[in-house]
């Protein structure tokens, strides 16, 4: 145990003793009709509050334990203005015999020197010693005294007794670790990357080392000695079920989903493997944890990129290879439509339709096949977001949808293919509208995130994303709507990412959904 733990525990223990005995001195007026302590216990209970609160911070335990010592010396302090017989002063030993215990000689001579003032000052300045009381006053301040010190005592030595136990222990297995090759596997034990735990026969957790309380937020302190939970709820029939095959003797490796202490789950390579004595009897059973994240979000980045590679290579040979017959075939489906004898209309309007559709399509898959957004040339991104919402006003007003600009610090200039940024907001502000069949408001809001990048932000007030959806929205040929291809979004974060800027989807706190555009700017 180093002196860090010990002088942690030991100002733990005597900032409870202390709130414990204000409490009980409070508590005696109406036991004792002689006691006439009242500011003294009250203050008692303020600094205790306050002790209390500091020992969760971090303020180093050094500084805690002289702010406790000199907390107690000022209650006894305050208590002889209070006390009806000089008696009391031997109440100013006890802080003296805290220090001790703390093994701090420089605070032990500190008080020291403050008692021998304090009762210089209380003698001859506030003639407090010169007062008499009953003999019963005395009676009662003296079994107080002998009280409280049995009580530090006491539980000094209960509370610590344990902890020395331990810390001799400690010291006899790292002398024999030194010099064998225990010590050579400790080393492995405390230095390894992953995260190791063992655990008993009974699940409790016997040894962790540092990388398990990095990944996993437990403290020694906290789990030692515990069941601790490290998998979901919902996991935890399977996790037990494990933990029981391990228990007879089987090995497991496997991806799976481990929680933190915090409640944060993460995805997790585990290996479970039973620690055998030497009689090859299962003693106990160890957990090495990895944190697999990024190699998680690194093959779903790869997907996503074959797929890209896979829709330009369809693309470099469909515009040519499908365009050419649709576009005969959508001249005759024109001429029969407009030829007035033809008696089927509605079919022919339907299949211009749908010719239409798969051409949006093709047109898609072209702009997926481009390297880079041609063209470059300098642009007023404000104006191209009012043609737009200006090109959409019918279809506001037909869906009863109501839009608020606000475009802050404007004109931003920026350089890049007007065209394609007026697909990008085309392809959301459609989204939006899609997402409210009940009329709703659209907020844009353009703001200067710094003084050379815009951030553009569409709100609206629809269902908004669920969080299972909400991770695919930039898979490729990834819709929920029926008559989508699932490339408008992926296609408006390539055209954003060619712009070197960057495009979000989120959910909005209150209802709907919120896209995230930010785009380099430049000068005018």
């Amino acid at each position: 145990m180093n002196s860090y733990l010990t002088n942690r525990k030991r100002n733990q223990l005597f900032i409870h003793l202390f709130g414990f005995s204000s409490l009980a001195h409070l508590a005696l007026n109406f036991f004792v009709d002689i006691n006439a302590a009242i500011v003294a216990p009250i203050y008692g209970m303020i600094a205790y509050m306050i002790l209390f609160t500091l020992l969760y911070t971090k303020l180093p335990p050094a500084r805690l334990r002289l702010a406790v010592l000199f907390a107690i010396n000022a209650y006894i302090f305050i208590l002889q203005f209070e006390s009806l017989s000089a008696v009391t002063a031997i109440y100013f030993i006890i802080p003296i015999i805290a220090a001790s215990l703390y093994n701090d000689t420089l605070s032990i001579i500190a008080l020291s020197i403050l008692t021998v003032i304090e009762v210089l000052l209380l003698t001859f300045v506030f003639d407090r010693f010169t007062t008499t009381s009953s003999l019963e006053y005395i009676h009662v301040s003296m079994v107080m005294f002998f009280a409280l010190i049995m009580l530090l005592a006491v539980l000094h030595s209960v509370y610590f007794s344990n902890y020395w136990r331990q810390l001799e222990l400690r010291n006899a297995s790292m002398k024999k670790a030194l010099v064998s090759k225990e010590g050579y596997l400790d080393l492995f034990f405390q230095a390894a990357k992953d995260a190791i735990a063992v655990f008993d026969f009974n699940g409790r957790i016997i040894a962790i080392n540092p990388a398990f309380e990095q990944l996993y937020g437990w403290a020694a302190d906290d789990c030692l000695g515990k069941k601790i939970a490290l998998y979901p709820p919902e996991h935890a029939q399977a996790a037990e079920h494990r933990a029981e095959q391990v228990r007879l003797g089987e090995s497991f490796t496997l991806e799976t989903e481990d929680i933190q202490k915090d409640g944060t789950r993460f995805p997790a390579q585990i290996t479970l493997s039973p620690i055998f004595d030497a009689s090859g009897k299962v003693i106990a059973t160890s957990v090495i944890s990895r944190d697999i994240s990024y190699r998680k979000e690194t093959e779903r980045m790869l997907l996503q990129t074959e797929k890209l590679k896979m829709a330009g290579e369809i693309a470099a040979g469909v515009a040519h290879e499908i365009r050419n017959p649709m576009t005969v075939i959508s001249g005759f489906v024109q001429m029969m439509h407009n030829d007035p004898n033809h008696r089927y209309p509605s079919y022919t309007s339907l299949m211009q339709s749908e010719l239409d559709r798969i051409n949006l399509i093709i047109s898609e898959f072209l702009i997926l096949a481009k390297p880079q957004a041609p063209e470059r040339k300098p642009l007023e991104v404000g104006k191209i977001l009012d043609e737009c919402i200006f090109l959409f006003g019918p279809e506001f007003t037909v869906h009863n949808i109501v839009v608020k600009t606000d475009f802050n610090g404007g004109p931003f200039h920026a350089v890049g293919e007007e065209h394609h940024l007026k697909q990008v907001f085309i392809n959301v502000l459609k989204n939006a509208i899609e997402a409210m069949d009940d009329g709703g408001t659209i907020w844009i809001n353009a703001t200067l995130l710094d003084a050379d990048k815009l951030t553009i932000s569409f709100e609206d007030e629809g269902d908004g994303i669920s969080e299972e959806l909400i991770e695919r929205v930039f898979e490729p040929f990834y819709t929920t709507k029926p008559t989508g291809t699932g490339l408008g979004l992926l296609i408006s974060q390539k055209i954003i990412q060619e712009h070197e800027g960057s495009l979000a989807v989120e959910n909005r706190p209150e209802q709907g959904a919120r896209v995230i555009i930010t785009l380099p700017l430049t000068n005018k």
